[in-house]
């Protein structure tokens, strides 16, 4: 039975004690806010090579390196908090030890904080492996492009759908570089094959 823990509106489950490290994964829901912006905050990070994991809406990352799982928790609901994002948020943090050697990956690039490969887990979206990169950086656009079994599907950035497709083992995204013109290039046709 694992031990739950709630402090100053922050819920935090093991493991309470371990330091994180670059290259752990934490899982992070956040509660106390409207369904759609639970959706696109809640999900696993990879910690950057910078130290941070890179919850969406908040302008920098979340300095997490030797931080344990209650001490992220409480600085994440900050974050939000004192951007003014949210008045009560409630974060749950979860930390899992870093990615195995050898496991399935997919690969994360074009206008990303920090390109390469992402740890790949079950249930991984598109929008959570974005993140899991950094998320976008200032120059990222609205079309990202998946590349699966040799076949490239443009998705938009600027709708959930598309930001909640599951990806595979052995994808690949790319983050597209705005133009003058931010349209997104695909065609609704295409993406409705990834949705089926």
């Amino acid at each position: 039975m694992k031990t739950v823990l709630f402090l100053m509106g922050v819920l935090v489950l093991p493991m309470l004690g371990a330091e994180l490290k670059v290259g752990d994964r934490v899982s992070v829901t956040l509660r106390g806010v409207p369904a759609e912006d639970a959706a696109k905050v809640s999900g696993d990070y990879v910690i950057n090579e910078r130290g941070e994991v890179r919850p969406p809406l908040l302008e920098g990352g979340v300095r997490s390196v030797g931080l344990t799982a209650l001490q992220l928790a409480e600085k994440i609901e900050g974050a939000y908090r004192d951007a003014g994002i949210y008045q009560k948020p409630r974060v749950e943090v979860v930390a899992a030890k870093a990615e195995e050697p050898g496991g399935a990956r997919i690969s994360v690039g074009g206008r990303v904080r920090s390109s390469g490969p992402v740890p790949f887990r079950g249930g991984l979206t598109v929008l959570q492996a974005i993140d899991a990169a950094g998320g976008r950086d200032e120059f990222g656009g609205r079309n990202v492009y998946l590349i699966r079994k040799g076949r490239q599907y443009c998705l938009d950035f600027k709708q959930l759908a598309h930001l909640n497709i599951v990806v595979e083992p052995d994808d690949s995204l790319r983050v597209d570089q705005k133009g003058i013109i931010d349209r997104w290039k695909g065609t609704p046709e295409r993406v409705g094959e990834l949705m089926e």
